[in-house]
């Protein structure tokens, strides 16, 4: 059965979608089989991101990529057979789309930017999956992680003490302010696609490795 990893933040612009798609890939190179789930059916960039990706089916580099909504749970082991991990790009809100995106995943992943209004804007989110786990007594696992930190400033190192307080476990993996996150996103590459010494490529592959060890 495959594992999912639902990749949530109710705040717009904190890399999740960008942290979706290179995470899909890393585990493609890595010889999984990945879909990609889009649960933002106003924006859908990931969708975009998926349809503007050239190449054969047969090529790891295509993640195929299924856009859902309020009917996940019911929906997704129809379509997810065959696959090793689903990755799902969730909504930038807290609502019941979130709730459902919770409850399907194995492992939630939850990118917050070093600002203080990101960190504050995670509350209702970082509840939410709580409040989930103490029903089921169980999963998901959960984890929170920096993206676009900008390294050497006061904010990068005093984010993860600040994160500290929602008590959930923050990774030390973590993704940085690179262009090359945005370099060619239109043609729909993404930075597995860069050389293998590219420091955002060897971010999300220490990102990948940590995922892989929390949902063993």
């Amino acid at each position: 059965m495959a594992k999912v990893i639902s990749v949530l933040n109710q705040k717009g612009g904190t890399s999740k979608t960008t942290t979706s798609t290179n995470l899909a890939s890393c585990l493609a190179s890595l010889g999984y089989r990945v879909l990609l789930v889009d649960l933002d059916h106003k924006q859908g960039s990931a969708t975009d991101w998926a349809a503007s990706r050239a190449g054969a089916e047969d090529d790891p580099r295509v993640i195929p990529t299924v856009a859902m909504g309020r009917q996940l749970a019911r929906d997704l082991p129809r379509v997810a057979g065959g696959y090793d991990y689903v990755v799902v790009d969730g909504v930038p809100q807290v609502d019941e789309l979130a709730a459902v995106a919770i409850k399907a995943a194995d492992l939630v992943l939850i990118p917050v930017q070093p600002s203080q209004y990101d960190i504050w804007a995670c509350a209702d989110l970082v509840q939410l999956v709580k409040d989930r786990k103490a029903i089921t007594d169980g999963p998901p696992v959960a984890a929170m992680m920096i993206a676009c930190a900008v390294v050497g400033t006061t904010l990068e190192r005093t984010a993860r003490e600040a994160l500290e307080a929602f008590e959930l476990p923050i990774l030390t993996a973590q993704t940085c302010m690179r262009q090359a996150y945005r370099l060619e996103v239109g043609n729909g590459l993404s930075v597995m696609d860069l050389a293998a010494d590219n420091k955002a490529r060897l971010e999300i592959e220490a990102l990948t490795a940590e995922l892989l060890e929390l949902l063993k």
